[in-house]
């Protein structure tokens, strides 16, 4: 199992100046490169006040130079925003900038502001997703395409040059429902799975993503990746109260943002939900135990961390990471 870092956690404080926070990712992707860590990953959310979502492609290309080794995720990009021409020539960029390191995870979206601000409405969303697939795994075998659809046109257009990572850069499409997992196995590489997915679900959507791939024909399970909360403290009764005191605020902004869908499995996002059922929490030994548990029942691969009891101050943060290699990362290898 691999694990990655959810950055944005890192850069969330309105009352620091985000060019020194963005400073202060860097040395934690330091960190992160030196203690096991395999992945990076930078979301997207347009118009988000309070909350800080920077922006996912220059965020990345920022920190691809300090990052060693390990993979760049756009963790999610809401690709129904976003111009599929445009995103197929920022991915093959930093797929260069990042010399073949680059992920592109993608995801439906659900914000009315921003589905408003591009003329589309939720129904619109797996479409204008689907067609911008097509659209870019095309363009990225650098012949001319000519492609006429619901949402997209685009006549003789041909990229100047393709990526380092061939056919592409892998795509991760973003799952909370069996709709999306059976997406995933028709076009990504990877299923990955939201955080707030209860673990039985996780297991349901990683199955139902298996058995399409298989009735496709395509080869293997393909990625089963997971973007989880963790919290790691001295006991298991610490760890969830630290988390279900960080968890508060999320549940307050996805309940304002609508996220929750009559085709999505539940997504623990309310006031009452218990964060045992769904984020990896306690002493290192029950974090084993609850990660073990994942790749062997679920098949998860890659599991992309949101510390939900992240320490104040940039050296407890660098500590906090230690101590999650040392005594999780290390063990799980």
């Amino acid at each position: 199992m691999e694990f990655g870092l959810y950055l944005r956690s890192f850069m969330s404080d309105r009352s620091k100046p985000f060019h020194e926070q963005i400073e202060e990712a860097v040395e934690i992707c330091h960190v992160a490169r030196d203690v096991g860590f395999s992945l990076i990953s930078v979301p997207q959310h347009w118009a988000s006040y309070p909350t800080v979502w920077p922006d996912t492609f220059t965020t990345l290309a920022r920190l691809a130079p300090e990052t060693g080794d390990m993979k760049l995720l756009t963790g999610i990009l809401l690709l129904p925003l976003h111009n599929p021409l445009q995103v197929a020539e920022s991915t093959v960029t930093l797929d260069h900038i990042s010399n073949g390191r680059f992920i592109l995870g993608v995801g439906n979206g659900y914000r009315e502001t921003e589905l408003e601000a591009v003329g589309a409405t939720r129904k619109d969303r797996v479409p204008r997703l689907t067609e911008s697939i097509e659209i870019m795994k095309r363009l990225w075998t650098g012949e001319e395409v000519d492609y006429e659809g619901k949402y997209w046109t685009i006549h003789e257009a041909q990229m100047g040059f393709t990526s380092v990572q061939q056919p592409h850069p892998p795509i991760w499409l973003a799952c909370q429902s069996a709709g999306a997992a059976r997406r995933a196995a028709r076009l990504a590489d990877a299923i990955y799975v939201a955080p707030q997915v209860g673990y039985e679900d996780v297991k349901a959507l990683a199955q139902i993503c298996a058995d399409e791939r298989a009735a496709l024909r395509r080869e293997g399970r393909g990625t089963v990746a997971l973007s989880r909360g963790i919290s790691l403290a001295a006991n298991k009764e610490q760890a969830l109260k630290e988390a279900r005191e960080a968890a508060e605020s999320s549940y307050r902004t996805y309940s304002t943002w609508n996220m929750q869908e009559e085709s999505m499995v539940q997504i623990h996002i309310s006031s009452d939900s218990e964060i045992s059922d769904w984020a990896v929490a306690g002493s290192a030994d029950d974090c084993l135990e609850q990660f073990t548990a994942l790749r062997d029942e679920a098949g998860v691969d890659t599991v992309v961390t949101t510390i939900y009891n992240l320490p104040k101050g940039l050296e407890a943060r660098k500590e906090y990471l230690q101590r999650f290699s040392e005594q999780v990362i290390q063990r799980m290898s």
